[in-house]
Order: C-alpha cells, then structure tokens, then sequence
C-alpha cells in the first residue's frame, strides 16, 4: 500500500479503537480472519443515507452509536444500498462490511470540530519540531552555569566564584582531592579566603586582574598552613608587622628582617603590579612540605628556605614558574627525585642549590638546558651517576675537577671554569657540585 493508504489505515485502527471504547458494546467473533470487532446490542441493518441536518445538535453517545452502525457493522447482518435505474426500478445491494469508505468517516469524525475522544495512553510519537525557549514560570529561581562580572552585585556570587577560582588552581597543581579534606592546607586555606567576602572592603572575585592576585593570596595561605605557619620566627599571626593572613594586601605580608652582619632582607616582594616576586623565608623555623600551589606564582624569581626542617620532595609544580632564578633549599629534610622532568624548562635558573638533604636521582642530560646556571649544589645526598658532557653548555660555571676515582665524563668540558667538586662525604659516586665564584 502507498504512503497515503498507510495513513488512512493509522487512522482508521485509532478512529476505530476510540470508538469501540466510547459506546456501549459486545463482543463477536467473525467469520473470516478470526478478527474480534465490536458491534451494538441492537445492530440491525442500516440504510447507507447522508447525515442528517440536524446531527450537529446530536448528543455525542448518539453520534457515537450512529457512526458506528453506519460504518462498523458486523457481515452477519450486511449492509444494504439502494439504487434505482433509468426505468425507476429500484435494487438492493448487500455492502462488503469490510470496505468501510474511511474518507466518509474521517469527514463525519471531524463533522463537529467540539467532539474528541481521549486516547487510553499519551501520543508515542514526539512533536514533530521541539519548543526553541522553555515555558517561563513565574518565581521561579534562574540559576548561572557560570559567573559572570554582573552577578558581583548578587548575594553568595563572591563565595561561589571564589570557590570556582580555588578549583581551577587544584586542577592546575593536582590537589583537588585535598580539598574534600577539611584538615588539608587548601581547605583551611579555602575557609580562610571564602570569609574574606565578608571583611571591609570586600574581596574582589569579578576584576579579571584581581582574580590572578586572588589565586596568588590562596597559594600564600596554603604555604602558611603546610609548612606551620603559625611556629614561624618571622610572619606568624600575631607576631605583629608583617604577618602572614591579615587583612592586608599579602604585598605586605611579612617583616624587614636584619641579619646579624648590619644587612637586612625582606621576607615577601612583590612587583608594581602586586605579582609575588620573592620569597626568603631562610632560617624561619618552617616544617612540612612546599606545597604543589607554590606554582601559582608564576612570576616568582626567588625562593629561598635554607636552614628548616621542610620534607617531602620538590612539588613538580615548580617546573611551572618559567621565571625562576634561585632555588635554595639546603640543610633541610627533604627527599623525593631531585632533577626531576618537569625542571628542564627552568632556563632562567642561576643558582640551583639542595645540598644537605636525602634527595635521590642521577643528573640528567637536559641539565645542559640551563645555560644560565651558575651554582649547582647537592652536596650530601644520594645522588648518583656521572656527570653528562652536555653541562658543559653550562658556561658560567668554571672547570670540573673531579675527586680521585671519578668517573671523569665531564673533565673535558674546558668552558667550566672554576668549577670544584668537594670530596667530603663522599662515596664512589655521591658527588657534590658547586661553584666557587
């Protein structure tokens, strides 16, 4: 069958269906087919007339059994049409009970648009194209995928958005899990920063150059609580000028500290631009671990933390600080692989000094990256190997004199220059560099 007998027979099942259902009636099994059909109580034969004039003001029960006698009567009692020739005699036909002029019905369906009838389940099929905008309902609240600068005069926007910038730097430096630790350093640290909301004035969560100042103050917290800030010599709360965690631009977070030779150093530096550029926090009493959001401070040149008692290793997320030019962390506990892959692109670095530590691990080839290197120092570890050739694209450094029994790979170097490797402490192959300048 075509397309548009498919449709006339989709229509006739449900016409049908909705009409067996509707009146009052009882089942019959026919002949033929072995198919069940409805039929009236009272199912006489009908004549095949037009409606009547009047049908629109019939009841709808009416309706309803009319057309099914009309158009659904069972072939036991047949329907007959009458048909008169050119000499007037008139003939009775018997009507196939089977061929039901759907078109007819359809017509005398829709005779009265007021008339429907409920289907016993919802339309399978979807509308054919869908609703571009979703029905506004009236108070009902709108919620934002994202922040955006307008919501900043909204209440709870700070929180949030400050809570979104603090997930987006522990994707950076992989400690999203510590943040579902409420006793982690990023958690307090978290705590601490979300109540800055409240404080007067405020904190600024929308400004696109206050968001990377922000993440800046949240990785100086996570310092201050992973290497127990609170035990520090210089910059603990409540030591007085200086401290880490007020209120305060953090530019202004620790002292001006006096050495005992007449000098002096300043804990924290920023530059002009609020971007932490140094940090010195030698001989201050600090124990745990540097922390992975160390690299948030993308434009740090200096870290140094000689004489404490930090541990654990080196977070790779110091590979992420492309300026960097000192890193100092000697006489302290610290352990893990010490050139690790994720340094080699530290090409600014000068000075790279780990001596007195348990750091483990060779010296890599891509040691010869850091043209810029001056000092190398890793005195008393267990680092083990030789030296590779290529640092001796290491020109600034002087020339290698290795201790007796060395593996003497690097004295052909003759850019070195003033180069020693001090022979305390040693065994076969733990060396120390550094350079005498």
């Amino acid at each position: 069958m075509g397309c548009g007998g498919n449709m006339v027979g989709v229509i006739g099942a449900g016409t049908l269906f909705a009409l067996s259902t509707i009146a009052s009636t009882s089942a019959e099994v026919l002949d033929g087919g072995g198919l069940r059909r409805k039929r009236l109580a009272d199912s006489s034969p009908v004549q095949a007339v037009e409606p009547p004039a009047t049908s629109r003001q019939l009841s709808k029960s009416a309706m309803d059994e009319e057309l099914a006698s009309r158009f659904f009567l069972p072939a036991s009692t047949g329907r007959q049409t009458s048909r008169t020739d050119e000499r007037g005699v008139e003939t009775k036909e018997e009507q196939d009970p089977l061929e039901i002029d759907m078109r007819t019905l359809m017509e005398h369906m829709n005779f009265d648009t007021s008339m429907s009838i409920m289907t016993p389940q919802p339309t399978p099929f979807p509308t054919e194209r869908p609703t571009l905008k979703p029905t506004e309902i009236s108070n009902a609240p709108s919620f934002s995928a994202a922040p955006t600068v307008t919501d900043c005069e909204n209440p709870g926007t700070c929180e949030n958005r400050l809570r979104d910038q603090i997930f987006q730097v522990s994707v950076r430096v992989g400690t999203v899990d510590a943040l579902d630790d409420p006793t982690s350093p990023q958690s307090l640290a978290s705590e601490w920063i979300l109540e800055e909301c409240d404080s007067d004035p405020p904190i600024d969560p929308c400004t696109e150059t206050q968001i990377i100042l922000n993440e800046q103050r949240y990785a100086l917290a996570v310092m201050y609580f992973s290497l127990g800030g609170d035990n520090w010599n210089y910059g603990a709360i409540g030591s007085g000028e200086g401290e880490w965690m007020s209120p305060l631009n953090y530019c202004e977070w620790g002292p001006t500290i006096q050495t005992q030779d007449g000098g002096s150093y300043e804990m924290l530096e920023c530059d002009e631009f609020g971007n932490v550029l140094n940090l010195n926090m030698q001989s201050n009493n600090m124990e745990g671990t540097i922390p992975p959001e160390i690299g948030v401070l993308v434009y740090l040149t200096s870290y140094i933390s000689f004489f404490n008692a930090q541990t654990g290793p080196i977070p790779t997320s110091l590979g992420l600080i492309l300026p960097l030019q000192t890193f100092d962390v000697e006489s302290n506990n610290m352990d893990g692989e010490l050139f690790k892959p994720e340094f080699h692109g530290l090409q600014e670095i000068v000075n790279f000094r780990a001596s007195l530590n348990n750091f483990r691990g060779t010296i890599p080839t891509e040691i010869g990256q850091w043209t810029k290197l001056q000092n190398l120092w890793f005195a008393q570890n267990f680092i083990t190997g030789t030296l590779p050739t290529e640092i001796g694209n290491c020109v600034d450094m002087g020339e290698c004199v290795p201790p007796s029994g060395y593996n003497r790979a690097a004295s052909h170097s003759h850019a070195l220059r003033k180069l020693q490797i001090n022979c305390f402490s040693l065994t076969d192959f733990m060396i120390t560099v550094y350079s005498s300048k």
